[in-house]
């Protein structure tokens, strides 16, 4: 691998909270509230100092059932409710229907629950719960949609938060067993979606058809401002960016120093790169598979590889060649929406989501479709496909923490509510750079 100084993007769908704290002084002190638990998930007391000399009473040991003897008892009855409810309906984002096939079969398996998952993009599941509760309607259990997506539910009161459901020990119990200790929250308020994913790789994708694109193409790639050269004009589509998802790669491509709104702009206009819609993963991957355009950048990555596990013509050029800077992300989770009518499956499937068994069963899902772009957050959780040389970086973080030296390898990008207001201003300075240049099938006011 080579040695170039990362670019580390932390997201709310995108940030590793609280590393910049155990930098030392030199990096600025992260102001955010999703940076630590919120008191509602995980409420501690602080003890009240004793005058000197004053020897604190022994802590009674506690009579009757142990913590783990009443949790059993809890997780049995939930178990029994659920199973009489029958079923938990998730809707879902993207192409997570099809990838987390095998993991909801794993939980219908152990526990007899069945899965109800929908197809459709983020934004239009999105638009199906809020015009459902809109009409006083609760057909969904539990949500799992990002950028956003998840602002528009979160504005609207449309989901529960996690307190109300939250309840396995080692879910909340981060000193063993997760790579941070800290809770990291996907939504704006820190209460809704707990992340579950860790990415360490590229600050966006770069896949390309292996007919058309030939090493000499490749060998011109070192850097994503390469893109903008002439031998590349009229070869590259991505998704339309003032999409309501997608704002992850967006901001990270904004925040990245010699990137920035100005490549952005030239990315359009230089590059006249050809747009699918903003939910349009699935259409960018097969028209690079079809050779319909010779590289598909900035999205479609769960798409791309289920294509190249089917051995159709396409790989990704940043899994295998750092081009520009690295970045890691946490995002993804699950939330529960309000008023599920199945709440005790809900509560259990959110449950056992985050446990080991239940994020191994996530890794391993994707993982039958090829090479993975993220691991789960939890540490006692199976690689997967992750490609060796970044799961090599991602051992480096906890390490790199505890020596105050993160910010000798990595720059790092909080979440933090500049953080968020540079992803809502992103949909306006696209909207306003596709009125300028004539694309108005993909302005959206």
């Amino acid at each position: 691998m080579q040695k170039t100084r990362a670019i580390i993007g932390l997201l709310g769908a995108f940030a590793v909270l609280g590393l910049l704290a155990a930098c030392g002084g030199s990096e600025p002190t992260p102001t955010s509230a999703a940076t630590a638990t919120p008191t509602d998930a995980a409420p501690t007391a602080t003890p009240t100092a004793l005058p000197p000399g004053v020897t604190a009473e022994p802590t009674p040991t506690p009579s009757g059932p142990s913590a783990a003897d009443a949790f059993a008892a809890e997780w049995a009855e939930l178990i029994a409710a659920a199973q009489a409810e029958g079923q938990v309906v998730l809707v879902l984002g993207g192409s997570d229907s099809r990838t987390g096939r095998f993991a909801f079969e794993d939980f219908k398996r152990q526990f007899g629950v069945e899965v109800i998952a929908s197809s459709g993009s983020g934004s239009d599941n999105a638009n199906r719960v809020l015009a459902e509760q809109g009409r006083g309607i609760y057909t969904v259990d539990v949500i799992t949609v990002s950028g956003g997506s998840l602002e528009r539910l979160r504005a609207a009161d449309a989901l529960t938060p996690a307190a109300d459901w939250l309840v396995h020990p080692t879910v909340l119990d981060r000193s063993q067993g997760w790579w941070l200790a800290e809770t990291i929250w996907s939504d704006r308020d820190g209460k809704y979606v707990m992340a579950d994913s860790l990415t360490v790789g590229p600050i966006g994708d770069i896949w390309y058809n292996t007919e058309n694109v030939t090493q000499d193409d490749l060998d011109l790639i070192n850097d994503y401002t390469d893109l903008l050269r002439p031998e590349f004009k009229g070869r590259i589509a991505m998704r339309a960016m003032n999409s309501p998802g997608g704002k992850s790669v967006i901001a990270r491509l904004w925040l990245t120093p010699g990137l920035g709104p100005d490549f952005l702009a030239d990315i359009h206009r230089i590059a006249e790169v050809d747009l699918v819609i903003p939910e349009g993963d699935k259409e960018l991957a097969e028209g690079v598979a079809n050779g319909k355009w010779d590289f598909g950048i900035f999205g479609g990555g769960r798409d791309f590889r289920a294509l190249q596990n089917l051995q159709l013509p396409v790989r990704e050029l940043t899994l295998t060649k750092q081009v520009g800077g690295l970045s890691t992300e946490i995002s993804g989770g699950n939330a529960m929406a309000k008023n599920p009518p199945n709440p005790n499956a809900a509560k259990l499937f959110l449950n056992w989501w985050y446990t080991q068994e239940g994020q191994t069963a996530d890794v391993e899902s994707v993982s039958a479709y090829g090479p993975i772009g993220s691991v789960s957050l939890r540490s006692d959780v199976t690689q997967g496909t992750f490609p060796d040389h970044l799961w090599d970086v991602l051992q480096n973080i906890p390490q790199w923490r505890a020596d105050g030296t993160i910010s000798d390898h990595l720059v790092v990008f909080e979440e933090n509510e500049e953080w968020f207001k540079i992803r809502d201003e992103t949909e306006k300075f696209f909207n306003d750079l596709y009125t300028e240049l004539g694309y108005d099938a993909f302005i959206n006011f």
